[in-house]
């Protein structure tokens, strides 16, 4: 289903400050900066009303951050930088794409089996239901490894896969995905579980899926868990998507348009930076602090500004306006607008539920040229 782009058009360029020879008296400036600000508000109110239709919410979330594994925070690639590179017709749907997903636990230490043998943790994950088997490009289990007394004998870690729920709710029947060796002591750990997750998106009986991680070689009790969920070293599933892989394959640099400066009437892009924090949405949007949507403004009344954007709407609006055979002294039968011809898209990286950190990239949300339209 195609959406529609919304135009919005003044008889007058609401940005456009009063000429330098009028005579203004302090009460009209102050209805000038007045109806500035109105239209700024607007703006952002319609950028605020987009970005939520793009993630397909009614409202923004009610989350608690709280704290991020710290692999989250500081490793690379993980919570991606927004990529001012991408190409601005990347994609035409008009709702954002999963290009990553972090998954943490659904509960806190549950237990897998009734009886362990050795310390174990259980980690149940509920799926995300915006992406498929076919998006799934690799899926990584990091997880924290707790101190223990036989660590330098090195530890093997089993990771296996928990088929489902019984009557007690607890999960039974594990198989086996990965065997991890480390000589590490205490630390980070990270295990290929793409196969796994993919199959969990073929068959999708169930929400949640488990997986558990048993420490065949550590010391401790058997009652303890191996592995540590406190805070900023709890355990996390992270999804990447062929959308990631794709963006930079097809990258293309499309051509800039003027940017607005003072004294210059003609059609031009405007600045206009959005603050998350500003409009009370740093609770739930992580990256980035706020970005430059930008917006178009200025005057397409004259030739020059018709030059502004190659685009075939353009020329044939040129012929209309200033070609042979129009009549001298006569009015133009079409009066075209100052318009963003090409966008760029944004990376959003954002807490929909308290367990699941996602990016999207949405799709025409930063103005990157304009010309008259």
């Amino acid at each position: 289903m195609k959406h529609a782009a919304v135009l919005i058009f003044f008889s007058r360029d609401p940005e456009e400050a009063p000429p330098e020879n009028s005579v203004v008296d302090e009460a009209r400036t102050e209805a000038y900066l007045d109806t500035k600000n109105e239209f700024t508000r607007i703006r952002i109110e319609y950028i605020k009303y987009q970005i939520l239709k793009k993630l397909r919410l009614k409202e923004k979330p009610t989350v608690s951050v709280g704290k991020l594994p710290k692999p989250v925070k500081e490793y690379e690639n993980l919570l991606p930088d927004q990529d001012m590179s991408v190409q601005s017709d990347y994609s035409d749907d008009f709702y954002g794409k999963t290009t990553q997903a972090i998954i943490f636990p659904y509960e806190d230490n549950p237990h897998c089996l009734r009886k362990n043998r050795f310390p174990s943790a259980c980690l149940p994950f509920q799926m995300p239901t915006d992406i498929h088997t076919s998006d799934v490009s690799t899926a990584e289990l990091w997880f924290h490894k707790e101190e223990d007394n036989m660590d330098a004998h090195n530890q093997t870690f089993v990771i296996s896969e928990v088929a489902h729920w019984d009557t007690n709710k607890s999960f039974q029947k594990t198989k086996p995905i990965a065997i991890q060796e480390t000589s590490i002591t205490e630390g980070w750990l990270k295990v290929d579980v793409t196969y796994i997750v993919k199959n969990w998106m073929d068959y999708q009986d169930s929400p949640t899926h488990a997986i558990s991680v048993v420490c065949k070689t550590c010391g401790m009790e058997k009652s303890r868990s191996p592995i540590s969920f406190v805070s900023e070293l709890k355990p996390f599933l992270v999804i990447y998507t062929y959308s990631q892989q794709r963006r930079t394959l097809t990258h293309r640099r499309p051509k800039r348009s003027a940017n607005c400066s003072p004294g210059l009437n003609e059609c031009c892009r405007e600045s206009l930076y959005i603050s998350f924090a500003e409009i009370g949405w740093d609770d739930w949007i992580i990256k980035p602090e706020g970005y430059n949507a930008y917006f178009c403004r200025g005057s397409c009344m004259t030739a020059s500004a018709m030059t502004l954007s190659a685009s075939q709407h353009n020329s044939i609006l040129t012929k209309v306006m200033y070609g042979p055979n129009r009549r001298r002294g006569g009015r133009p039968e079409l009066t075209p607008c100052c318009a963003a011809t090409q966008f760029q898209p944004l990376q959003l990286v954002y807490m929909h539920s308290n367990k699941t950190l996602t990016t999207k990239l949405l799709s025409n949300m930063i103005v990157e040229t304009c010309g008259c339209m």
